[in-house]
C-alpha cells in the first residue's frame, strides 16, 4: 500500500477573508509585548464578549518602540479602534491607546509609523 501525500487546496486571493491593519501607540507606559497582548485581549473579552471578538477578528502582528500593530477583519476596524478607546488599564499600569492609521497594508502603516 502506497500512501500519497496529497496537497492542501489553496485557496485564491479572490475568495480570502479581507482584513485591516491598524496602527496604535501606546502612551503614558513602557508595556512590554507580552503585557500588552494579554491586557489587549482581557479588555477587549470584556467589553465585546467572544461573539463580538470573533467577528473583529483581532490580532497581534507587531508590537516594537510602544507601537502595535493589530490585523482584524474589513468592516470591522471601527469597532476594534472603539474598543481600544475603552482600554485604560494594562497590567495595572494606566495607559492611553493613541490609533495612528488604518490601512489594507503592512508596509503603508510600517512608513506612517517609522516601524522598522
Amino acid at each position: 500500500m502506497k500512501i500519497e501525500k496529497k496537497k492542501k487546496a489553496i485557496v485564491p486571493l479572490s475568495k480570502r477573508e479581507r482584513k485591516r491593519y491598524v496602527l496604535l501607540e501606546v502612551l503614558n507606559a513602557a508595556v512590554n509585548e507580552k503585557d500588552f497582548y494579554f491586557g489587549f485581549w482581557i479588555e477587549m473579552l470584556s467589553f465585546f464578549g467572544s461573539k463580538g471578538l470573533a467577528e473583529i477578528s483581532p490580532k497581534l502582528v507587531l508590537y516594537r518602540e510602544n507601537k502595535a500593530i493589530l490585523k482584524c477583519r474589513r468592516g470591522k476596524e471601527t469597532e476594534l479602534i472603539a474598543g481600544l478607546a475603552f482600554i485604560r488599564k494594562i497590567r495595572n499600569k494606566k495607559v492611553i491607546l493613541n490609533t495612528i492609521a488604518v490601512s489594507g497594508t503592512m508596509r503603508t502603516l510600517k512608513e506612517v509609523g517609522k516601524i522598522s
